[in-house]
């Protein structure tokens, strides 16, 4: 028995020294401190797996680290935990580059071919200067979906079809009916996005091509992992093939002229760099992805939160009616509501909107280190090494928000006579749409999407769970891609129409805006 003992002591000894003789990473006694793992080399990487984001805020409260570093398996990590490094890290966004990071996602997203790969890969970080496909494609997202007429453009056939699905509810007139909140709020969040951005040839109206994509979502993680993916991602991989063959289609036909200056600018774009038709739809299914996946759970949870919180309901209901306008018609009541009022008039709802996706955004951004460069003269980074951001440190940090931190505050984010909370949020913490370079193209047509389907159905319904209780549904099969918590299962609700509200006809528009609407730090002017 003694003699086994110390055999196996003996063993464990030879594979500790192993271990560290040539497979621990170096560390430099200049590079942010190294959190050491129980079981070495795969000690953070199953904590990872275990934990996923909630992982590093496990960290972040047992070591109280502004950075450190963390290896796994062969690589190395740095992790920032401290908004003023943030920052650091933001500007030196050549030294710590987003686009290699991003080229290597849509190359395995999409599956985009071996010449498609070569075109991506081009001058990926502009070390050549400003040309490229990866320089384009970032040029025109910012441009097609800054605040001005082609976003209007989109934003108003996306209020049209939204205010076609609430008016769909309230057929029966009085009449309550039953609904799956996710699937209701997914279809419709699809077919509404979708619409606006592909126009009136948009593939999705194939409810084919709406499951296939919605299958293709379900093993995101499979496919990005990308390991033996033919066997683990089989499902994922036909539901990708099936809606890149309906884009392929959608470009050869032409239709995308009848579309979107957004999606217009990226089939021109594509051409210009020499990137096949086939490589173009492919890598729209990545485009999708960005669109659809995080607004669909936003509407979701902005619904939930406020229909489970009476009084952020009531308050909110009560801004949103002191803008909308009444015109007694021929034919009765006619309600006029007016979206960009709304964004400019309603605190407590836009707090409410902020407050509900620090509660539910984890996005984690990341940037991969092109040469040994010092952070803010203190920390050395290393080449080829990750730096990572993760959101839910910043959003989850009570010296960052307040003792109430986990409860939702629907006035959190209000100023002056409507302000409530006590701790003065700092704008920079607040990491829902990501920050610097990378900042979301996307934030202003999901802000006004998430907030015009909330207005109309607060205005218009009542919301009661049928079990008679709001439990928030778990959220752990949400995909590594994600940057909004998705809930595991569903909830069925009752749909009550509001009194009085029936027998009125809504007008839901949107008048044109320049407006740069400040929910990130970066479009802030205070």
């Amino acid at each position: 028995m003694k003699e086994a003992i110390w055999i196996s002591l003996a063993i464990v000894a030879a594979s500790s020294w192993l271990f560290n003789r040539f497979l621990a990473v170096k560390q430099d006694p200049q590079e942010p401190p190294l959190v050491p793992s129980k079981i070495p080399l795969f000690g953070h990487l199953i904590g990872l797996v275990m934990r996923k984001n909630d992982y590093y805020v496990d960290l972040r409260r047992k070591h109280s680290l502004p950075i450190y570093t963390i290896s796994v398996l062969a690589s190395k990590l740095y992790v920032v935990n401290s908004i003023d490094l943030i920052s650091s890290v933001q500007r030196l966004s050549k030294i710590l580059a987003f686009p290699p990071i991003e080229a290597k996602f849509a190359m395995t997203l999409c599956a985009s071919s071996k010449d498609g790969n070569e075109i991506i890969a081009n001058n990926v970080n502009g070390e050549e200067g400003d040309w490229g496909f990866s320089h384009d494609t970032y040029k025109l997202m910012h441009s097609s979906l800054a605040p001005g007429p082609g976003l209007d453009g989109m934003n108003r056939i996306m209020i049209q079809n939204i205010a076609h699905s609430l008016n769909e509810l309230g057929a029966q007139g009085n009449k309550s009916l039953n609904m799956r909140l996710r699937e209701w709020s997914r279809h419709e969040i699809t077919m509404a996005t979708t619409n606006s951005v592909y126009g009136r040839c948009n593939p999705f109206k194939d409810p084919n091509v709406e499951n296939a994509f919605w299958e293709f979502e379900k093993g995101l993680d499979m496919i990005l992992i990308d390991r033996l993916p033919s066997l683990t991602a089989r499902k994922a991989r036909r539901a990708r093939d099936l809606v890149g063959d309906a884009f392929r289609h959608y470009f050869e036909a032409k239709q995308h002229e009848y579309g979107s200056t957004l999606v217009q600018n990226r089939y021109k774009t594509s051409m210009q760099n020499k990137v096949s038709v086939g490589d173009t739809a492919r890598l729209e299914v990545g485009n999708t992805v960005a669109v659809l996946v995080n607004t669909a759970p936003a509407v979701f949870w902005m619904l939930f939160y406020l229909y489970s919180n009476p009084l952020a309901l009531q308050e909110c209901r009560d801004e949103v009616e002191s803008v909308f306008s009444d015109t007694n018609e021929t034919n009765g009541m006619r309600r006029t509501v007016n979206v960009t009022s709304v964004k400019q008039n309603c605190p407590i709802l836009i707090s409410a909107f902020q407050e509900v996706l620090r509660q539910r955004t984890l996005g984690t951004q990341v940037r991969q280190v092109m040469q040994d460069t010092m952070l803010d003269g203190r920390y050395l980074l290393k080449k080829d090494a990750t730096v990572i951001m993760p959101s839910l440190v910043m959003h989850t940090d009570p010296a960052l928000w307040g003792p109430d931190v986990s409860e939702f505050n629907h006035k959190r984010f209000t100023k002056g006579k409507n302000a409530q909370s006590s701790h003065k949020p700092n704008p920079k913490a607040l990491r829902i749409f990501g920050g610097g370079t990378t900042l979301c193209p996307g934030r202003h047509f999901a802000t006004t999407e998430i907030l015009a389907t909330v207005v109309m159905f607060i205005l218009r319904y009542d919301l009661f769970p049928l079990d008679d209780r709001w439990t928030p549904p778990k959220t752990e099969k949400t995909s590594i891609a994600a940057i909004v918590m998705e809930p595991d299962t569903d909830i069925t609700v009752r749909v009550v129409p509001r009194e009085g509200t029936a027998d009125c006809e809504w007008d839901f528009k949107l008048t044109d805006s320049t407006m740069v609407f400040g929910v990130a730090a970066e479009d802030r002017d205070d």
